[in-house]
């Protein structure tokens, strides 16, 4: 992993929020000022051409903000526009390339990945994953070609992922990758981890267990069990607030949730959490 000495090290990194979609557009002042009294900061996520130039205009308007641009497996497979997202706009590499070099505060391609969980009813799953899968591996050898990490999405197709990025590492490609919103078990975590990459959770890992769980299958083993430097912390903003904020518009401060359910689970400190993962996130984003 690249280090660096860090100086002036916030408390907490939200490693993936959506801060500048339009969702804030009436709060996004009061967030940042609720993060900058929090010391937190937080990398803004773009899933569309449309969206991506708002990600790199707030990430240059703010020292809190950083930012990532990709286009997210869902929109080719599903014609369904996303409310928060508007228009995807047609997928562009050289665009999304054109935009990454636009400026410096762009860490990382992404979101991007390969999700078989809606899906138009036009397309097979094997269509699906032609159609999702040769982007991605676009956007993963920009993201090696510009030195960025790579943000990445999986839902419902772990087994499709894995094996792409298998294909990637044989043909010698170097991925600096974190799968984001991980919400899985220890075997699907395990070959992840085995592949280099590194694991995000959001609030959803805050939610009570539910009876029809399988307690050895829970999220929450992952989190006890894997390398406590391969974790990253997130909100996943404006979604997914965690329990102490359900029904509430989630924001990049609401991360600290976050951290201290892994420093309950793990049996750690809230500041032995906070620090790892700070610095995880800082040498990981080379930010």
């Amino acid at each position: 992993m690249f280090l660096v000495l860090f100086s002036n090290m916030p408390k907490l990194i939200d490693t993936h929020s959506h801060l500048h979609f339009p969702r804030f557009d009436e709060a996004r002042t009061q967030a940042l000022e609720r993060m900058q009294r929090e010391d937190i900061w937080t990398i803004t996520v773009s899933t569309t051409m449309k969206n991506g130039p708002g990600a790199v205009e707030l990430a240059d308007s703010s020292d809190l903000v950083w930012a990532s641009l990709g286009y997210h497996p869902y929109h080719f497979t599903n014609a369904r526009e996303e409310p928060d997202e508007g228009a995807p706009g047609e997928y562009s590499i050289a665009e999304i390339e054109r935009l990454a070099r636009s400026s410096k505060r762009v860490v990382a391609i992404g979101e991007t990945g390969i999700d078989f969980h809606h899906v138009d009813k036009k397309w097979t799953l094997e269509q699906a994953l032609k159609l999702q899968k040769d982007p991605f591996v676009e956007q993963i050898k920009l993201a090696e070609k510009l030195n960025l990490a790579v943000i990445i999405h999986c839902r419902d197709a772990f087994p499709q992922l894995i094996e792409a990025i298998q294909e990637l590492k044989a043909a010698c490609t170097k991925i600096r990758g974190v799968v984001h919103c991980f919400g899985e078990s220890w075997e699907v975590a395990k070959p992840l981890l085995d592949l280099g990459l590194l694991i995000s959770f959001t609030g959803t890992i805050t939610f009570p267990v539910r009876k029809k769980d399988d307690p050895e299958r829970h999220v929450h083993r992952v989190v006890e069990k894997m390398p406590l430097e391969r974790i990253m912390i997130e909100t996943d903003a404006p979604w997914l607030a965690p329990e102490a904020h359900r029904g509430e518009r989630n924001e990049p401060v609401f991360v600290e949730e976050v951290a201290k359910k892994i420093a309950e689970l793990r049996g750690l400190t809230f500041d032995q959490v906070a620090k790892q993962t700070t610095q995880t996130a800082r040498e990981f984003f080379r930010i």
